[in-house]
């Protein structure tokens, strides 16, 4: 692994070959489903939310994370979870292998091909660790993904994981003082809902031009939409048309658990408590070339 400066404001983490290539995942929710189901709107799922650092964000995903990685506490990042690589491979990267976006709810909507994904991409965040790869920090407040954007003019558009400012450390959550640095990845904007993302994403040397050419997205103006990361391009402003829109599955069975929890009145139901309040941190950023299991080749991305 070998980190690269290429400007002021981004740097790139090239990823080397792995000796094996696991196979692309099956797009999902797209089946139909006989028994009926909750059809949300922004009202619905964000017109009351938890608190990121609720304290039920420590228990409520345990048990269902537990059989598919390992709980630890990491010097740094305090209380994290690390997915099994038997499962994800050895370089797994969030919102970028194993799924796909697809737009709803006035936001983006990461769509998991992995069983736990439901719980992970839309709550809590994840963190780059250094040799152990990304660990997932607990939150308890959801959004269709934790992630920021860039753009800019070349026809490409970059996201990556929006990182925690906190940890938890014996169980209560300490804010940390500075914003952290993520990763990004990038693909052409005609790309950005293809069903397996990973093939299209942009590698080296291509990625580092493509960075310094885009900046961090902000709206021109406030936004009208209740969701925590509505601070993203709508599909059409990447000239992406109405009819190439994946427009996300209301009937896909992980997205209506995590959509479930969202709000204390449907998560009570459950038996988890509510709390109020908490705003998205601040981020710097970095840039993350392709997983390196990701065959490339001297086309493709151009």
């Amino acid at each position: 692994m070998k980190v690269l400066a290429c400007s002021s404001f981004a740097l790139v983490l090239v990823c080397g070959c792995a000796s094996s290539i696991p196979e692309i995942e099956s797009p999902v929710g797209e089946a139909h489903h006989e028994t009926p189901h909750f059809v949300p709107s922004e009202t619905d799922i964000f017109s009351e939310q938890y608190s990121d650092v609720d304290p039920s964000a420590l228990d409520q995903f345990r048990a269902e994370l537990e059989p598919h990685g390992s709980w630890e506490e990491d010097r740094r990042l305090g209380t994290v979870w690390y997915p099994s690589r038997a499962e994800v491979g050895a370089n797994f990267t969030p919102y970028a292998t194993h799924g796909r976006w697809t737009y709803g709810q006035g936001e983006y909507v990461w769509v998991s091909t992995l069983p736990w994904g439901w719980a992970t991409f839309h709550y809590g965040r994840w963190m780059f660790s250094g040799p152990r790869g990304w660990a997932w920090v607990p939150g308890r407040r959801y959004a269709g993904a934790w992630v920021v954007w860039r753009t800019g003019s070349s026809g490409y558009v970059g996201w990556g994981p929006a990182p925690a400012n906190w940890y938890w450390q014996n169980d209560v959550p300490v804010r940390t003082p500075k914003p952290t640095t993520l990763g990004f990845v990038y693909c052409k904007t005609t790309d950005l809902f293809a069903h397996s993302i990973a093939t299209k994403l942009i590698g080296m040397p291509d990625v580092v031009r493509i960075a310094t050419e885009t900046k961090p997205y902000a709206w021109q103006e406030k936004s009208a939409s209740l969701a925590p990361m509505s601070n993203a391009p709508h599909p059409t402003e990447l000239g992406i048309s109405q009819a190439n829109i994946a427009i996300t599955p209301s009937d896909d069975p992980a997205l209506q658990r995590a959509w479930l929890l969202a709000r204390p009145g449907g998560a009570r139901a459950a038996g988890v408590r509510p709390l109020l309040g908490s705003d998205p941190p601040r981020l710097k950023e970095w840039v993350i070339g392709r997983p390196r299991y990701i065959q490339s080749s001297s086309n493709e991305g151009k």
